[in-house]
């Protein structure tokens, strides 16, 4: 079961998206490219959303594990990227400080 918020990670690109709710991820699904995002929960799952051809509901599934240290690398890039320095200094022991780091990086 997902557990909210979630880290959304786009292909070929070093933005992080960070959604609080099933709310705000309705929001933004139509701007999504939903069959290649990678999609952290806030426990460490890695998901992907996946459409019914049928329906054209979509689901959260569980996917293959991403390790800490490659969120905590997606993290640095996204704060250089926004402009944050002494990025390398940026470090995590556990997904709920990575949490922490991506809403601190939002507020600034």
């Amino acid at each position: 079961m997902l557990h909210w918020p979630i880290l959304v990670k786009h292909p070929d690109d070093n933005q992080l998206q960070l959604i609080e709710d099933i709310e705000q991820w309705q929001d933004e699904l139509p701007l999504l490219d939903t069959r290649s995002v990678v999609i952290i929960d806030s426990q460490g799952q890695s998901y992907r959303w996946q459409v019914q051809p049928l329906t054209a509901a979509g689901e959260f599934h569980l996917s293959a594990p991403h390790s800490l240290a490659s969120i905590i690398d997606w993290v640095r890039l996204h704060a250089s990227q926004n402009g944050h320095c002494c990025t390398a200094k940026l470090g995590a022991n556990n997904i709920s400080r990575v949490f922490e780091i991506l809403k601190y990086l939002e507020e600034r």
